[in-house]
């Protein structure tokens, strides 16, 4: 798995308090209009190595 971009950790760590990926992509510094956001973290989502650590988190939350 490829290292993420500090951006795209905080968007995974962002998307994980709301489930919201438009609001994650938003929070985790990229500076676009809602529309734009709304694709971008869409396809923020579908990237495989977004998708694993998200996942990952998630497990590592569930077991907590």
């Amino acid at each position: 798995m490829n290292k993420l971009t500090p951006k795209q950790a905080r968007f995974v760590a962002e998307y994980l308090i709301d489930f919201n990926a438009t609001q994650a992509y938003l929070r985790a510094g990229y500076r676009v209009s809602a529309s734009v956001a709304r694709r971008n973290a869409s396809r923020m989502l579908t990237k495989a190595d977004v998708g694993a650590a998200v996942s990952a988190r998630q497990q590592e939350l569930a077991e907590a």
